[in-house]
């Protein structure tokens, strides 16, 4: 009797664990169908034959589009040739088909060793392409023309304010974002000076801007032009959140 009792639950346990397996599956595989769906058939940045990998939660997927037939396939497994990959949990892949938060968003980072719940990988002998930074917006949002309700989008904390990133190119990057009530971007010293300048805009409340060690207020319907190497932080002392669009650019952005 003793044994009857737990091989039911052991068996139940298999089973339930190769269920949640297969739902995983099938979920990641309904969202990359429809991102790909949109993409051979909206993008019109989709120009060439393209192969990658998405690896969800250590399971890697291959998508395949082809540009003339304008189709696409989502199979298990890695890509056929060595190419780039995108990595992201099940939870975070899940909130981008949601609109929840960006791709860009979720690869975030402040430094380059940071761990996030999306980035991109490369399989051994695959070289960096910068285009990829581009492709990240263009697979990962939908529609025609691609049109991004940033204002409900959730933002990650990034150099110690709070950021969301609108869309990267080689010497462009651009994002959005709020400085809370007590919070200090930039506060380490590793992260106050950019080699390409930087143009900060303030779109709502103020904040403190400490410019080579300078402080003077920047508050809403202000705009600030940083040099490349000057050294910036901002502080928020006060009782409401400052919102604000960054867009950096120049050699190296």
């Amino acid at each position: 009797m003793s044994v009857f009792k737990t091989l039911i639950p052991a068996t139940a346990a298999i089973l339930l664990s190769a269920g949640w397996a297969n739902a995983q599956s099938t979920g990641t595989a309904s969202i990359l169908e429809r991102y790909a769906a949109d993409y051979v058939a909206n993008d019109v940045t989709f120009d060439a034959d393209e192969e990658f990998g998405v690896e969800v939660n250590g399971e890697m997927w291959t998508v395949s589009l082809n540009h003339e037939a304008r189709s696409y396939e989502v199979r298990p497994g890695d890509p056929s040739a060595p190419t780039f990959y995108y990595t992201a949990t099940g939870d975070i892949l899940e909130r981008i088909d949601r609109g929840e938060i960006s791709a860009y968003t979720a690869m975030a980072k402040a430094f380059s060793t940071d761990v996030t719940p999306m980035d991109i990988g490369l399989m051994d002998g695959a070289e960096f392409n910068p285009a990829i930074l581009t492709h990240v917006f263009h697979f990962w949002t939908r529609g025609f023309p691609e049109v991004v309700n940033y204002a409900e989008q959730e933002t990650r904390e990034v150099h110690g304010g709070n950021a969301g990133i609108i869309y990267y190119q080689p010497g462009f990057r651009s994002g959005f974002g709020s400085v809370s009530p007590g919070q200090h971007v930039n506060e380490d010293p590793l992260s106050r000076t950019n080699p390409f300048p930087t143009l900060l805009i303030v779109t709502e409340g103020r904040m403190t801007a400490r410019i080579n060690g300078v402080d003077s207020e920047f508050s809403e319907g202000h705009f600030m032009i940083i040099p490349a190497e000057v050294s910036h932080e901002f502080l928020n002392p006060y009782d409401e959140d400052a919102h604000f669009f960054l867009f950096m650019f120049g050699e190296g952005a």
